[in-house]
């Protein structure tokens, strides 16, 4: 397993993780009292997207050669990933005044979107050769 694979599949844990740790965090503070169903469905969705992210990587990191290459392939998973993580934290230590705990419903809507637009700018940078996928 390369350096690269292991961040993905670092990635893939770190995001859902995170998510459940932001609801728990907003959960001791007060902010909203969650189901126990919710853990488990923040966790599934977030999943979802570093699964999908973590395939485009994959396609991406099969013909990459040089380090840059192999770097700039595992974007689509590890951006959204770090992200997401940054999000959840932070909306769990400071909140939304209006409609607290919508952002976890709402924020794998837009993590799905990066994930795409991370990869067309990736396959973007491979086709004008600004990013070689040999060494």
């Amino acid at each position: 397993m390369t350096t690269q694979t292991k961040w993905v599949v670092i990635s893939m844990l770190l995001l859902p993780f995170m998510a459940c740790l932001g609801v728990a965090i907003a959960a001791n503070n007060g902010v909203w009292n969650p189901y126990s169903a919710t853990y488990t469905t923040v966790f599934v969705m977030n999943l979802i997207v570093v699964l999908v992210g973590a395939v485009i990587s994959w396609l991406l990191l099969r013909r990459a050669e040089g380090n840059l290459a192999r770097w700039t392939a595992t974007l689509p998973t590890i951006g959204p990933s770090i992200y997401g993580t940054f999000w959840y934290l932070g909306r769990a230590l400071f909140p939304a005044e209006v409609a607290p705990g919508a952002e976890y419903i709402g924020a794998p809507q837009y993590l799905i979107i990066s994930v795409f637009g991370l990869g067309i700018i990736v396959l973007l940078l491979r086709v004008t050769g600004l990013v070689s996928r040999t060494p």
